[in-house]
């Protein structure tokens, strides 16, 4: 009777250790072979910079979601105008968080806007759906004047939309 005790205490720890076996197996095959979750993607570009018709030249660059111009207009009847396309390829939606917008300009009187295509102002909160485009237009300007003191006046501005996602 003992004998048989021993032999099934010995079977109840082999089945013990080689169920530990399988699931230690089974744990390391899982850790390796784990599917990368592609459902959410990130994927926001700036892209198509391009110069309006009828501006002035002036110095634009883009590096990243950072916009500078330097542009210098004379009279009121020169602008500086340029349209840009902010692209939403990932499948999250994306929120305008911050709008930063540094000018360095050498008077008070020249002006700019910054809307969408449509004259929409562009403004904190804003959101870009998934797998949609948006055009933000830029515009410098030199508004009329009562006294024509017109003079060559210059416009530094650097332009950072910072998008973030909603889950």
């Amino acid at each position: 009777m003992k004998k048989q005790i021993h032999i099934l205490e010995g079977l109840l720890i082999l089945v013990f250790i080689l169920t530990a076996g399988l699931l230690t197996i089974k744990f390391i095959y899982d850790i390796n072979h784990e599917e990368v979750k592609t459902d959410y993607m990130w994927n926001m570009t700036f892209t198509n910079l391009n110069i309006s018709d009828g501006s002035v030249s002036g110095n634009l660059s883009l590096n990243d979601n950072v916009i500078n111009l330097d542009v210098s207009l004379k009279d009121d009847t020169e602008f500086f105008e340029f349209t840009i396309d902010v692209t939403n390829n990932g499948s999250l939606k994306a929120k305008i968080e911050e709008l930063n917008i540094d000018e360095d300009k050498d008077n008070e009187i020249l002006k700019y806007n910054i809307t969408y295509l449509d004259d929409t102002p562009i403004k904190v909160g804003d959101i870009l759906n998934s797998h949609t485009k948006r055009a933000i237009k830029v515009r410098i300007y030199y508004p009329k004047q009562k006294e024509k003191i017109y003079q060559r006046l210059n416009l530094k501005l650097k332009l950072n939309i910072k998008y973030v996602a909603i889950y």
